[in-house]
């Protein structure tokens, strides 16, 4: 199931209610973003694994993203932002733990972008990518995708291969997210009627995707103010 693109972007709401059957998604610049006030948010591990870019850059859209996770769901959850814990699966997928909800999400983020989907009672992926050039598109297609997903992306004429390329990684990407696998075994897709997908561009010269678990859904966009 593709679903169609949103209309718009919301402005975030101080508490936005997440009612059964919602989904979710949030948008953030994380260059208009303070890291410097959210910073206070972060774990103990989280700061550490801060202090490990090299780049300042790196590191202030590093603090700025967990910073904005912490008080995006801690306004779901009514919890203060710095109290909540986090557990992650056999490959990675991070989920909140020691808390009574069935509150799910999933985050993403490149470059200067961040989406993150929230939701209850139900497995959610997003994968989010900056649109390069300088990328090896038909070896990545021939190593990760389905054989005829890489043959179809030869074949078409090369000012479309970049935009195929995203199309296909982020769609599969934000449903192997959502199941909790990694890309070890490639991105072969196990259950694909299980998911739900939206593939969206939340900004120019970005490719994203949304995978939702069953279908009966109701999408809300949001913009991080």
């Amino acid at each position: 199931m593709t679903l169609p693109p949103p209309a718009d972007w919301k402005a975030a709401r101080e508490h936005p209610a997440l009612s059964a059957g919602e989904v979710h998604l949030w948008r953030a610049r994380l260059s208009e973003t303070d890291a410097g006030e959210l910073s206070d948010l972060l774990s103990p591990a989280e700061w550490i694994r801060a202090q490990r870019f090299h780049f300042p850059g790196d590191r202030a859209r590093f603090i700025a993203g967990r910073g904005l996770l912490r008080t995006i769901l801690g306004r779901y959850l009514d919890l203060p932002p710095r109290e909540l814990r986090f557990a992650h699966g056999p490959h990675g997928k991070p989920e909140l733990e020691g808390v009574c909800s069935s509150l799910t999400f999933n985050l993403s983020h490149s470059d200067d972008l961040l989406l993150l989907a929230v939701t209850h009672g139900r497995a959610v992926g997003i994968d989010l990518e900056l649109m390069r050039g300088n990328v090896p598109f038909q070896t990545l297609a021939d190593y990760y995708f389905e054989p005829e997903d890489a043959w179809g992306l030869r074949l078409l004429p090369e000012p479309q291969r970049a935009g195929k390329f995203y199309d296909l990684w982020t769609s599969a990407e934000a449903r192997l997210k959502a199941s909790g696998r990694g890309l070890a075994q490639g991105l072969r897709l196990i259950e694909p009627d299980r998911w739900s997908l939206l593939k969206l561009t939340p900004a120019e010269g970005y490719a994203a995707a949304l995978a939702v678990e069953r279908g009966d859904f109701q999408l809300a966009y949001w913009s991080w103010q």
